[in-house]
């Protein structure tokens, strides 16, 4: 019994330094970037890269989610094999994120048809309901509490762009909410990123060093 409490407190910390590398941060950062483009920029660029820069964006933030894991991260300390519960909440993660985002973009594009009816939720409002919460609940299954503060800025983000519209003009407002948002947790990322390359130096440089 001991021993197995035992192995579910080294799980829980394993779990819990896959954060500290900062790489899901500086993915996360790129995610809400890729937001800017689809938004703001629909109207602007041509056919196809108006629809197709927000994935690609996407796509390369995960590819540098992967690549980074792979080629800078396991090096230093290695690979962790999570038990059955911890799989089941990076599942249930999935789906949280993807209802939430789905949510979002219904009720964004609801509100951008000509604001006729009677449903028009303030932007932060938005930004609560349909983002930070869910992010909340995310941030609890992932036991990853910079998560909380990025949802209330993402919550913020529809609020900023708002605000920012009085001095940036209609679409751009958004492409710089969005692009600001994203960089500001990007560089969050990245300071954590070389915090823990130096901490974790491959084993090569730790015996020059040494």
């Amino acid at each position: 019994m001991n021993h197995e409490i035992g192995l579910e407190e080294i799980e829980k910390k394993a779990w819990r330094t896959t954060f500290d590398d900062g790489i899901f941060d500086i993915y996360f950062g790129i995610l809400i970037a890729s937001f800017a483009p689809s938004i703001s920029l629909t109207e602007i660029l041509p056919f196809p890269l108006n629809v197709l820069l927000g994935p690609i964006m996407l796509g390369f933030g995960l590819a540098f989610f992967i690549l980074s894991k792979k080629y800078l991260i396991k090096p230093r300390i290695g690979a962790v094999k999570f038990g059955r519960k911890r799989k089941i909440k990076k599942l249930r993660t999935m789906v949280v994120l993807s209802v939430s985002v789905v949510l979002l973009l219904i009720l964004f594009l609801f509100n951008l048809s000509n604001n006729e009816g009677n449903f028009n939720l303030p932007y932060l409002l938005e930004g609560l309901l349909f983002l930070t919460v869910p992010l909340c609940f995310v941030a609890y299954f992932l036991q990853f509490t910079r998560l909380y503060v990025y949802a209330v800025i993402l919550g913020s983000g529809f609020f900023l762009a708002d605000i920012s519209s009085l001095i940036i003009p209609i679409p751009f407002n958004f492409l710089f909410s969005y692009l600001s948002l994203g960089g500001i947790i990007m560089l969050v990322g990245i300071t954590y990123l070389i915090r823990f390359m130096k901490k974790y130096p491959l084993p090569e440089e730790a015996k020059n060093n040494g």
